[in-house]
């Protein structure tokens, strides 16, 4: 029996990931050229890697330090562009 597939092991465990303090996102990238589960952390600790599995699913995860993720305020140009594009 083989392994589900990546996307589904992650949409089914990112909620339980995300609410790991220190935790900002999960996303599939690639270890060695194979597909693997990415943790970003605002900061890769001990405390915060005995928290995350090193694999879920059969997939290997790669816990990747990012620091704090914040969202951009939209642009003048952006929010222009938007508009225009809505006319």
């Amino acid at each position: 029996m083989g392994r589900a597939p990546i996307e589904k092991v992650l949409q089914s465990h990112s909620d339980r990931l995300m609410a790991i303090e220190g935790v900002v996102g999960t996303g599939i990238g690639q270890v060695g050229g194979s597909p693997c589960i990415h943790v970003y952390v605002v900061k890769d600790t001990p405390d915060l890697r005995a928290k995350i599995p090193t694999s879920i699913g059969g997939w290997d995860v790669l816990i990747v330090e990012t620091g704090e993720v914040r969202a951009l305020k939209s642009s003048g140009a952006a929010a222009k562009s938007r508009k225009s594009e809505n006319s």
